[in-house]
């Protein structure tokens, strides 16, 4: 059987302010997309390298996306393999990457310095996921803006998180008008959920409602003290045995079924038009080739 091509769907993940969950809802989204067969890759592009101490790799170790974007390095000499969550690859960052526009020429267009590691990937992987660094002028936060088809927005049910979310909303809409039309908000996640219902959390969500119909994602993600300590640990929910029967793990696999749903199904989502996911799909994603939902042996480390 010919193998299947690569989907080489493109996300980046953030919100214009740090401290929101960007991080942990990119590593664990992938997590679980590798566990419903996807072949996953995450670039971090924030010199903070927190997509790179969630994955548990040393920022002083490896070349990573600093090379990506300055030089001509591969994107199969710089990603990272061993240990990695089922599915799951890393292009890491290290604090080196806050020099990127010394390393760069003054002609160069910075908008355009992520398209070749990109083309490359695109061809490997199904989802590429860029973790970027939380404001809007970094050179690389520029360039996953300029490169990307969606964007996902990470925020907690906090007043500053939606600050932040508006600052991102409106450099999403220059950017589609200046650069790259093809920038779609793939939707609103909301993490650290406190599993209370709060009058504050309620009118968020209304505001979100109003300025972003339809994006706003069915699953959140509740607070839990094993996502701290696992960020600790340098390891994902998927990386633990019975991730099965933790509740916030089973979030994020709704989470990853609901990415899949609206970008397997772009223009009836972007049309809204698209139908919400039946009970039997909403609790893992499934590549055709992937293993069945609720399959967990694969994506077990010792």
């Amino acid at each position: 059987m010919a193998k299947k091509k690569p989907l080489g769907i493109l996300i980046a993940i953030g919100n214009q302010k740090g401290g929101v969950g960007k991080t942990t809802v990119t590593v664990n989204l992938a997590a679980a997309l590798g566990v419903g067969g996807y072949r996953c890759l995450v670039i971090d592009l924030d010199p903070a390298a927190g997509a790179t101490k969630h994955l548990g790799v040393s920022v002083k170790s490896f070349a990573g996306s600093l090379e990506l974007l300055s030089t001509d390095e591969a994107v199969d000499a710089l990603v990272i393999t061993e240990r990695m969550p089922k599915g799951v690859h890393l292009v890491p960052s290290r604090p080196q990457l806050s020099e990127l526009d010394s390393q760069l020429s003054r002609y160069v267009d910075r908008t355009r310095i992520l398209e070749r590691g990109i083309a490359e990937a695109r061809a490997q992987y199904d989802f590429i996921l860029l973790d970027t660094a939380p404001s809007a002028a970094d050179t690389t936060t520029v360039a996953a803006y300029a490169t990307a088809e969606w964007f996902l927005l990470s925020a907690f049910p906090h007043p500053l998180s939606l600050a932040g979310l508006t600052e991102a909303l409106n450099d999403i809409a220059d950017v589609r008008q200046q650069r790259n039309s093809r920038l779609e908000i793939l939707g609103v996640v909301f993490s650290a959920v406190d599993g209370r219902a709060t009058r504050l959390r309620s009118q968020i969500e209304h505001v979100v409602a109003e300025a972003l119909p339809g994006r706003q994602f069915d699953t959140s993600i509740s607070q839990a003290v094993i996502l701290q300590e696992l960020t600790g640990r340098g390891r994902t929910l998927f990386q633990m045995p019975g991730y099965t029967r933790i509740p916030v793990a089973n979030q994020y696999l709704r989470l990853a079924a609901e990415v899949e749903h609206r970008t397997l199904n772009r223009d009836q989502f972007l049309a809204g038009q698209l139908d919400a996911l039946s009970a039997a799909r909403c609790c893992t994603p499934h590549a055709p080739d992937g293993p069945t939902a609720g399959a967990e042996t694969g994506a077990l480390i010792s």
